[in-house]
């Protein structure tokens, strides 16, 4: 059996699962129930907030960031007050965040889309030391973020064009390097890193292990797919359920592989191994890193 439910609630679409290695805890949202889920041992809890939060990355041991429709703020998970960092979007009533990562230099990324997907209507941002700026346009539905700080890459995906890409980012700031004229990166500038296209599956949430590889959430692929950097597969691990949605690593040694589900769309669909829109924990033995924590000094 290559895997097992890890934590048994539904979700109508998990994301954005993050072990917090200060507190051993996974946590995870349901983005459209506006709901932040956590588990620690048999230890559960849920927060629901008044806006979708689409990701999650944290900063100290007592406070997470989460990306919600119009900014990023600071959560205390004590108190469970919200404390806003900075706008993102916010008078874009018809745009919503998307997927998002804390990056090696304590940077935070995260994607914005048109709440029905038109194309094209979406970005990537990054927050750091103050400053928020645009990286990426032109996507339809940002997702896959996720970094390879030794090989000074970001990777990320178009969900809706199937297509994973990577840029280069420089080895003290993180900030892409100044390979292009304009400031901002067009879908078309970056690297083509793997072409889903010409299945029925697409790229959704990714994450970079300890060598390397990129692991990626396959929506629709019912697995989680290796890739090595030079964009060649190397295995699938079967994640019991049709619609897996971003990975995560965690455990006390970042050895154990996570990923959370969505039951969107699968209402009706007969279960597999695992009921859809649970959290699911993988059978395999690879060793991931943890997410870096966001510095929000500027």
């Amino acid at each position: 059996m290559s895997s097992q439910v890890f934590d048994s609630r539904v979700n109508y679409v998990g994301e954005s699962p993050l072990w917090h290695p200060l507190t051993d805890t996974l946590y995870w949202v349901d983005f459209p129930n506006k709901q932040l889920m956590s588990r620690k041992g048999e230890q559960t809890s849920q927060h629901t907030f008044d806006q979708m939060v689409t990701a999650i990355g944290w900063i100290d041991q007592n406070h997470l960031v989460i990306a919600t429709e119009t900014g990023l703020y600071r959560f205390n998970l004590d108190t469970k007050q919200t404390q806003l960092i900075v706008h993102v979007e916010h008078q874009v009533s018809s745009n919503r965040s998307n997927d998002g990562r804390a990056d090696p230099w304590g940077g935070f990324w995260i994607g914005t889309m048109d709440n029905d997907a038109t194309p094209n209507k979406g970005c990537f941002y990054r927050y750091y030391q103050g400053q928020l700026k645009t990286i990426i346009t032109d996507l339809t539905i940002p997702n896959g973020m996720c970094f390879d700080k030794s090989r000074q890459r970001a990777y990320y995906a178009d969900s809706a064009a199937q297509k994973m890409y990577w840029i280069s980012l420089d080895a003290v700031t993180g900030w892409p390097v100044d390979e292009f004229s304009d400031s901002e990166l067009s879908r078309q500038d970056a690297r083509l890193f793997f072409d889903f296209s010409d299945s029925a599956v697409s790229p959704d949430g990714a994450i970079v292990d300890a060598e390397g590889n990129v692991w990626v959430s396959l929506w629709d692929g019912g697995c989680i797919v290796c890739l090595s950097p030079d964009g060649k597969e190397l295995e699938r691990v079967d994640t019991g359920t049709s619609r897996p949605t971003c990975p995560a690593f965690g455990g006390e040694l970042a050895d154990k592989l996570f990923t959370t589900s969505a039951q969107c769309g699968l209402e009706e669909a007969p279960v597999t191994a695992n009921i859809h829109g649970t959290t699911i924990l993988l059978n395999t033995k690879v060793k991931g890193l943890f997410e870096p924590a966001v510095n929000l000094t500027e």
